[in-house]
């Protein structure tokens, strides 16, 4: 009778071994009461950083521009002023700033961060891209966004894709300049 037990033991085992590994292969059977599958959150892993490191520069930023890509302002206004508070030169966090700030309609506040990160590298692509594309889309300052896509132009190289691309807005800018008035500067404008 023993045997018997011990071959009942075993075939439990290698059933229930057996099913587990199907189980892990295959997965769950999906039924009509599972709710669909949700996109993995993207600020997970600058969280999961952060609580190893609060001060991980890196996943500060990767954390603020996950919120920015989600359109949470407030959270990535706050984490980009983190990341300034340690590192008032940061031309990435200056810049992406001007994000939170042209989110909100902010575009001149927007285009003053822009200039900022460029007084401190001139030649940092990702202000003189969002810079070009505020000049030429918000505030129609074609000459000025010409002047922008230049210098991003040399920032990248002449054959890059992306000057290309820069190429291409600076053709948009001069067309839309043949139909415009040339935009008067602020400065030159005489208060009434």
């Amino acid at each position: 009778m023993s045997n018997l037990v011990w071959l009942v033991i075993i075939a439990l085992v290698i059933g229930v071994s057996g099913g587990y590994l199907i189980y892990r292969v295959v997965g769950p059977e999906p039924s009509a009461t599972t709710a669909p599958a949700t996109a993995a959150d993207p600020t997970a892993p600058w969280r999961a950083r952060l609580l190893q490191n609060p001060d991980d520069p890196e996943a500060l930023l990767g954390l603020a521009h996950a919120h920015l890509d989600l359109g949470q302002l407030t959270d990535a206004e706050s984490l980009y002023q983190k990341v300034l508070a340690r590192d008032p030169k940061n031309v990435e966090a200056i810049t992406h700033m001007g994000n939170v700030l042209r989110g909100r309609g902010q575009t001149d506040a927007a285009l003053q961060q822009y200039e900022q990160a460029l007084a401190i590298q001139p030649s940092y692509v990702h202000a003189l891209w969002d810079k070009g594309h505020l000049l030429q889309e918000v505030q129609r300052d074609y000459r000025g966004a010409i002047r922008t896509w230049e210098a991003f132009i040399q920032a990248v190289g002449a054959e890059s894709q992306d000057a290309k691309a820069a190429q291409g807005f600076i053709a948009e800018a001069r067309k839309a300049m043949e139909g415009t008035p040339a935009k008067v500067p602020e400065s030159s404008k005489q208060k009434s």
